[in-house]
């Protein structure tokens, strides 16, 4: 028995839809939503997550979005301009969070600890990221002195993950090993359908311009190989690193959502929730060791929740580098079997704010499908963060 099963029905926060779009590739010419603004993406999932969950609209409270470049079409608080844009009715409030990569897990949680608390109580949740508007570098000024205690290469995320990389010994076939097979499990969850029921249709265009219907994540390759990724040049660290665009997450615009209310709200409502959320945690970590992350997060919220590592069925580890994600998964001591079942963001794609909601939403499918009972979606964190949230699936 999980300690926080003893919460009352009113304080205990679950889900009962998610869904995502399928995700783009951010490129000038050949990237399917280079003519959707991220707003818009936002927007179809929002609006499709509340006709999928039955929730009524006028019970709604907050919208909290995700969303780590928050300016331009994702800027004044575009949470409020979704709701707008979704047609959700006025009396919805919106927020938007920022905890970079974690922005949208963060946003989960924070809507979760608003459910425990007894405070707003029916929640859409959701992140977005459009990484070809809005560069992930741009119109940014960080005071110097925020490096003093570390080093301007922190920013590089790319960096990070060599240092790790190199501390830990994690050679380039070993990170270009563990991409090939995110991408070989990501094919084959699209093959047998299994990535269906989570991915919207939304329009984009395709590389002649032609609009499109967009169901499949654009960066999954069914082709590619170790040769293939042998003969790339590493990217932050030319001819010395190990890392190459094959083994870091490719740039990406997408946006996932996710309906979150309380068990008493969900039954007064008559809604069929999937998962149960069990904990969260936040940690933070030298900026330097960003992508260590995970480790701390996901300890913090094994003590707080009573759980072993070992218990949990199914994990969904953001893949920013494939080194990062190695070296999480050997410090944990996690099955790699259990891990990214249908592959990771490396294959699939890492829309800063989206990913959060993305990896929750294709965790919660992935249980359902395999009748799994407890679930882990955990992530790093540029600037050194860690994230961590554990659900587990009620059983109809």
């Amino acid at each position: 028995m999980h300690h926080t099963s003893a919460r009352s029905p009113i304080q205990t926060p679950v889900v009962v839809a998610c869904c995502r779009t399928a995700i783009g590739r951010s490129h000038p010419e050949r990237g399917l939503f280079r003519q959707v603004r991220g707003d818009e993406l936002a927007a179809a999932v929002v609006k499709e997550v509340v006709n999928r969950s039955g929730v009524d609209p006028d019970t709604i409270e907050d919208l909290v979005l995700g969303a780590t470049q928050q300016r331009g079409e994702l800027g004044g608080n575009v949470a409020r301009a979704v709701v707008l844009l979704a047609g959700l009715p006025f009396s919805v409030a919106g927020t938007t969070v920022n905890r970079l990569c974690g922005s949208s897990l963060q946003a989960f949680s924070q809507a979760c600890h608003a459910i425990a608390a007894g405070a707003e109580n029916v929640h859409v949740v959701g992140g977005v990221e459009h990484m070809h508007h809005l560069p992930m570098d741009s119109a940014i000024a960080i005071h110097p002195q925020a490096f003093a205690r570390s080093s301007r290469g922190i920013l590089s995320m790319g960096m990070t993950a060599e240092h790790l990389a190199a501390v830990n010994g994690i050679s380039r076939r070993t990170q270009e090993t563990y991409a090939v097979e995110s991408h070989r499990k990501a094919a084959l969850a699209f093959d047998h359908g299994l990535f269906e029921d989570e991915i919207v249709s939304v329009l984009g265009h395709d590389e002649g311009g032609a609009i499109v219907e967009v169901l499949e994540d654009q960066s999954v390759r069914n082709d590619t190989s170790l040769a293939a990724m042998a003969v790339l040049e590493p990217v932050f660290l030319p001819k010395l690193g190990t890392i190459t665009a094959a083994t870091a997450a490719p740039l990406s615009d997408g946006a996932a959502a996710i309906v979150v209310m309380s068990l008493a709200e969900a039954q007064r409502q008559g809604l069929e929730p999937l998962v149960r959320v069990v904990g969260t945690a936040v940690v933070g970590v030298p900026p330097a060791m960003m992508g260590t992350g995970p480790v701390a997060a996901v300890r913090k919220l094994l003590t707080r929740t009573g759980i072993a590592i070992g218990d949990i069925d199914c994990i969904e580890l953001n893949e920013a580098f494939a080194a990062q994600a190695l070296y999480c998964i050997d410090e944990l001591r996690l099955d790699p079997a259990r891990v990214n079942t249908r592959g990771g963001s490396l294959a699939i794609g890492h829309p800063l704010g989206a990913s959060g909601a993305r990896i929750l939403t294709t965790l919660i499918h992935a249980m359902r499908d395999g009748e799994l009972s407890l679930g882990l979606a955990t992530m790093c964190i540029g600037f050194g963060q860690g994230i961590a949230v554990l659900v587990e699936r009620i059983k109809a």
